[in-house]
């Protein structure tokens, strides 16, 4: 997902600057206006004029709707020396918008946020500078009164202070404070993401800075339009030059960035399936493929996504100029998408043609095409069969690491997957062997099948044997991973498939082993502040919120807490147990909330996921718990008792049989 230009600032204009409402509000509307005080006529020709819009609550004078008369009134009203005239916001409209929606969105946040507080909005909206659409807003700072008179910005409040009366200013609002301002700066980028997803953009702002997001890179700044017309001119603006440098900057810093993201997941899928080989991990990357638990979109096909979707929506809409122009917009970038497409596979193919005549193009998928082209061209040589053939290598070896790690983060769902799938399986099969009369203990029953029904059983043999197999690799993984963590526990080997992945979900989540001892007293990972904070950001991620606003707080809860693993199913499971156990103590409105995160199901977990400008985040279905709601180390615990009885019970045996060998020898000699 990309991010659109985020700026928002605030300004007090005040008679201790020497500051005038009219001259402001003058040069922000591009209208003549009268200074009643001074008779001066203020006026600044502007080359686009202004869209121009006065907003005021319903208990406001008439008048304020002249804005010559209001920022009198405000003048006159105002009779201090140092007296707060006003304030001023100047916020940056997303140039992806068009003229008309800009309007919209800015005429609607300055109504819900300002105007619906009791404050009147001065709204004028700069176009001067097709790159930098941008409006100011004028705010009155003292209130009305409910019948439309001025009120006080502060009321007298007398309290006693070690005994002494004291007469204290209290403000009748609360428009002065930081957490007010933050407020009004986290609801517009609320409200310009709804408006960039209503009109099928995947651009999103966010009101946090980069060092709140956790980000390394600089912000650039606002460089203005007197910065962008002396770079037409020709000119150096040292703004635009700060800007210029911090974008290479940031160019390196991403890059890095990619880098050290790539080498953790080839780190993790190494360390987790080193021992498979390649033929197993093929094995378990098709079956979770048929599962459609991984897809992979590439940017082109993303982009078309979009705007297959905005398309939907679109159709199902009034009828107006505007929609057939945001058809139209639709239909040309489609095309684009479609000729820029075709564009590189032809130009990729001409390319292996010209310098790979030999290579069996048609055997070839798109991705082994490009990634020929691109490393032929970035090594400026010819390859050999042989560096095509690690070429190939490298890209396979590549996705597969991309697709484990999806699924090593989300073990209990592929296990469940399987699962179910291998019942449905069966349930199909014995369908068709009872539709058609099919006995396998009479092998001349199997001529009753049609060879269409028979060819669907075989296939339906074949599915199942394939899914064993990925059940059967994913429990060699379990025991792989028991085997490091506890390797004198002979009792590990009788462990079902679920019980193994307690095992080791529990170990992924403390960061150690979970030892015998540890039952008696668990750790704890999170204090109950540290729960509070977690389970709030993920009923927020949760809730029919707009995306941008789940993806904020999904920023906020990685930014305090950056090991926490929201994509790590198993992680989020022991999450939820670790909050159970301490459920009283977090009480009742948290795990409320708790509980509803985990009672959701996924939706579009996988294609999303897999998308490359994606941020979204996997869901949960229940975690593990038995029927009696179990204490999630009482768990463990009776797992250890019951593979350690089976062991026992085994050795036993063996034992037994062992000693009757023994005698049978001794008869024998």
């Amino acid at each position: 997902m990309t991010m659109a230009i985020y700026h928002f600032s605030n300004q007090i204009i005040s008679r201790k600057k020497q500051q005038n409402t009219i001259a402001a509000a003058a040069y922000r509307s591009g209208d003549r206006l009268i200074d009643e005080r001074t008779s001066e006529e203020k006026f600044y020709k502007r080359k686009v004029k202004p869209i121009t819009h006065i907003l005021a609550p319903n208990h406001a004078p008439q008048w304020v709707y002249d804005r010559q008369q209001l920022w009198n009134e405000v003048e006159k009203k105002e009779k201090q020396w140092n007296a707060q005239l006003a304030r001023e916001i100047n916020v940056a409209l997303p140039k992806e918008l068009s003229h008309e929606e800009q309007e919209q969105l800015a005429i609607e946040f300055c109504k819900e946020v300002f105007v619906k507080d009791g404050m009147v909005a001065d709204l004028s909206i700069h176009r001067d500078d097709q790159e930098n659409p941008h409006f100011h807003v004028m705010l009155t700072i003292r209130p009305f009164n409910k019948d439309g008179t001025w009120g006080n910005k502060q009321t007298k409040v007398k309290e006693m202070i070690d005994g002494n009366k004291q007469v204290k200013a209290v403000h009748t609002t609360d428009w002065n404070t930081k957490e007010k301002l933050m407020y009004w700066r986290e609801q517009w980028a609320q409200y310009a993401n709804r408006f960039l997803e209503k009109n099928g953009f995947s651009d999103r702002i966010t009101h946090l800075s980069n060092k709140d997001r956790g980000i390394e890179i600089l912000p650039t700044i606002h460089e203005g339009f007197i910065a962008r017309q002396m770079q037409r001119e020709g000119k150096e603006s040292d703004r635009i030059q700060i800007n210029n440098d911090r974008k290479e900057y940031n160019k390196t810093v991403i890059e890095l960035a990619e880098a050290k993201k790539e080498k953790q997941i080839k780190e993790r899928t190494e360390k987790f399936v080193r021992r498979f080989t390649p033929l197993e991990k093929k094995q378990l990357r098709e079956s979770a493929k048929s599962l459609r638990l991984f897809v992979n979109y590439e940017n082109i096909n993303t982009r078309r996504l979009q705007l297959e979707k905005w398309k939907s929506r679109l159709e199902f809409s009034q009828d107006s100029i505007e929609k057939y122009k945001k058809l139209n917009w639709i239909e040309i970038e489609t095309d684009v998408l479609n000729q820029a497409e075709n564009i590189l596979e032809r130009e990729a193919k001409r390319f292996l043609e010209k310098y790979y005549p030999d290579l069996k193009k048609d055997e070839l998928t798109k991705d082994q095409i490009i990634e020929v082209v691109e490393t032929t061209v970035s090594q400026n040589k010819m390859l050999s069969n042989k560096d095509i053939e690690k070429v190939f290598n490298e890209l396979e070896r590549k996705q597969i690491e991309k697709d484990l790690d999806v699924l090593l983060n989300n073990r209990p769902q592929f296990v469940l997957f399987l699962q179910e799938e291998i019942q449905n399986v069966e349930k199909q099969f014995e369908h068709l062997r009872l539709k058609n009369g099919v006995n396998f203990a009479d092998p001349s029953t199997i001529k009753n099948a049609s060879d269409k029904d028979l060819k669907k059983m075989q296939f339906l043999l074949k599915q199942k044997e394939n899914m064993n197999q990925s059940l059967d690799l994913m429990d060699l993984l379990y025991d792989y991973q028991l085997e490091e963590l506890y390797p004198h526990w002979d009792g590990r080997d009788y462990l079902t498939l679920e019980q193994k992945e307690f095992f080791v979900m529990a170990e992924e989540y403390f960061g150690s082993t979970i030892m015998p001892e540890d039952f008696s007293s668990p750790p704890r990972k999170y204090s109950k502040e540290d729960q509070h904070k977690i389970i709030f950001s993920l009923y927020r991620m949760n809730t029919k919120d707009e995306r941008a606003i789940q993806n904020q707080y999904r920023e906020l809860l990685l930014n305090d807490y950056p090991d926490f693993q929201i994509n790590n199913q198993s992680y989020m499971n022991m999450f939820y147990h670790e909050c159970m156990r301490f459920a009283d103590e977090i009480g009742p409105e948290r795990i409320d909330q708790l509980r509803s995160v985990f009672d959701v199901q996924s939706f579009d977990i996988v294609e999303e996921s897999r998308s490359e400008t994606s941020n979204t985040f996997t869901w949960y279905s229940k975690p593990y718990l038995p029927a009696n709601g179990s204490d999630f180390f009482s768990i463990l615990e009776s797992a250890i008792r019951e593979a350690d009885r089976k062991w026992r019970e085994d050795e036993f045996e063996q034992q037994h049989k062992n000693k009757k060998k023994k005698r049978q020898r001794g008869m024998n000699r």
